[in-house]
């Protein structure tokens, strides 16, 4: 039966508890009455499929850190593993604890971002040795962003490029930890209201935002992809399986876990339930963030067979074996110290060395505008059989401008 339940209005009671709701555990009326239930069958539900996650997961981080071979690549690989299990975990803490989900959440979140920016650090260790063997080689490409728009690079190995696509992936795990925060900071102040597309909460302007970034980081990834297609083809890399193991789980649970179930909830689709026949009262809500927890469950689960897959070590075992390299290869408690204690180290100076990286483009940008404007300058002061000279000069800039200057 359906609750009749007071519209939701924002702002709400501040705080990070969200009202004191919690679901019971009378194992004796499960077993009378498991459909009055549904809440501990789906909790128990999920706790199954965390089981089997994190099953998957131990074993391939273990086959890594027993043939930890390549380092540069593997120390990646194993900080992405982690994502399906911990996410789902603290998920499943939110479903228990639905007073404090949104709080769970922000460290379910930490995680994400952090998964995205090592499958982009993990591409880029495949493709160094790539980068390495063209060195200042100007290999210019036409490309399509998002498969609609043209696009001309004038060289895909050249330092314009690659600190345009660091600065559009750094953005999400950046935004998406300011978000994390600014829901908490929100949620404290009762203006976070989650689940009510009013401008007077925080939660429409932030999904907004989220849905902009999501946006900007699947462009620049799905174009990385495209520019260097022919070197994940030589080198056998599986880049785009890698690519979806971990934006996969992101966009279903975002698009279908946040957005759509949002919109059935306030459409009316999804109801709460009034507790009659001996079970607890259920706010729409209530009923949304579980349904929402089930969705998330389930997708890590089956995405932690896909990292099985594309982010196993049996590439670099075999990249060993072909050199002739398999006794040099890390103890596997060294493997886990570089593989994880390392992390949040190398994470501030991968973001230090992008912000130094953009300021010196944009000094180069704004010297070769500065020179620029020097010659129009000397230009229009001398005499007009000089212009020859000047266009001479000016064809020279325009190649320097788009040569890569090597890091």
């Amino acid at each position: 039966m359906d609750s009749e339940e007071p519209e939701i209005t924002c702002p709400t009671t501040p705080g990070l508890s969200t009202g004191g709701f919690k679901p019971g555990l009378d194992w004796s009326s499960v077993r009378a009455e498991p459909t009055h239930n549904w809440h501990v069958i789906g909790w128990l539900v999920c706790l199954v499929m965390i089981f089997i996650t994190w099953v998957v997961t131990f074993i391939v981080v273990v086959k890594h850190l027993r043939n930890y071979y390549e380092p540069q690549i593997q120390r990646h690989k194993l900080r992405v593993l982690l994502f399906p299990p911990v996410y789902a975990t603290l998920a499943w803490f939110a479903y228990l604890r639905f007073d404090y989900s949104t709080t769970i959440m922000f460290f379910a979140v930490v995680f994400e971002a952090f998964a995205v920016f090592n499958l982009f650090t993990t591409l880029q260790a495949y493709l160094k040795p790539f980068r390495e063997e063209a060195g200042d080689l100007k290999e210019p490409i036409d490309t399509k962003i998002m498969f609609l728009f043209n696009c001309h690079l004038p060289s895909k190995w050249g330092m314009h490029y690659r600190i345009i696509t660091d600065i559009l992936v750094f953005q999400y795990p950046i935004w998406t930890l300011l978000d994390a925060i600014m829901s908490i900071f929100a949620e404290l102040k009762g203006r976070y209201c989650e689940g009510v597309y009013s401008f007077k909460g925080a939660y429409v302007y932030l999904t907004i935002i989220n849905f902009t970034s999501l946006s900007i980081i699947l462009t620049a990834l799905f174009t990385y992809l495209d520019v260097f297609h022919r070197e994940w083809v030589r080198g056998k890399v599986k880049a785009h399986g890698m690519f979806w193991c971990v934006k996969g789980p992101i966009m279903v649970n975002f698009y279908f876990g946040e957005i759509l179930l949002s919109i059935l909830s306030t459409a009316g689709v999804i109801k709460g339930t009034d507790g009659t026949h001996g079970s607890i009262p259920w706010s729409v809500e209530a009923v949304k963030n579980g349904i929402y927890i089930i969705i998330i469950c389930s997708v890590m689960m089956f995405d932690s067979f896909l990292m099985y897959r594309f982010f196993g070590p049996g590439d670099n075992i075999k990249n060993a074996l072909d050199s002739g390299q398999t006794t040099q290869k890390m103890s596997p408690w060294r493997a886990f110290v570089d593989g994880y204690l390392a992390y949040i180290p190398e994470f501030i100076h991968s973001f230090l060395c992008c912000g130094f990286d953009s300021y010196k483009l944009m000094k180069k940008r704004r010297a070769l505008r500065k020179k620029k404007k020097q010659q129009q300058e000397e230009l229009n002061n001398n005499k007009p059989t000089d212009r020859l000279l000047y266009e001479n000069t000016t064809y020279q800039m325009n190649e320097l401008d788009h040569q890569r200057i090597p890091v």
